[in-house]
């Protein structure tokens, strides 16, 4: 008897697992030029293929997440053209906290978060906790406190 295979069909990706891939880019700027954005997002793609390759080697049945690009697009070059604007915000919520002194990760988080609030019609509410939940996931234990507070004077 002869085995049928179905198609494989890539599952849809979450919000949240857009979010994700935000946050990782928004992160990534820390580190190279802010005009370098569309090369950092080029590169970003390609280790995320290479990922996907190595996961189809190991597990034949492996299904990746269909990445909606256009979106991710959309909010990272429109993040970094109102990077001033989100950073000049976190200056005024973070009372006593010199931007340059907020970690990296946190940075990143505030900045993601605070541009959903502001620019992306998120509800604040949910981009506060999606920010805690990306705290919690990648940050120091109680960090989460810290852009909790920040993002609650957004």
């Amino acid at each position: 008897m002869e085995e049928l295979h179905m198609p494989v069909k890539k599952r849809l990706e979450t919000r949240s697992n857009t979010r994700n891939h935000v946050f990782n880019l928004v992160f990534q700027l820390e580190f190279f030029n802010k005009d370098d954005i569309l090369q950092i997002v080029n590169k970003y793609y390609e280790t995320l293929e290479a990922e996907e390759q190595f996961e189809k080697s190991k597990d034949e049945n492996f299904t990746s997440l269909k990445i909606n690009k256009s979106i991710i697009e959309k909010q990272i070059f429109d993040l970094v053209n109102k990077l001033s604007e989100i950073d000049e915000k976190i200056k005024q919520c973070s009372t006593g906290w010199e931007i340059e002194r907020i970690d990296k990760v946190d940075l990143s988080i505030l900045r993601l978060a605070i541009y959903e609030m502001l620019f992306d019609d998120v509800p604040n509410k949910v981009a506060i906790n999606e920010a805690i939940e990306l705290a919690k996931e990648y940050s120091e234990e109680k960090s989460y406190r810290f852009i909790n507070a920040v993002l609650a004077k957004v």
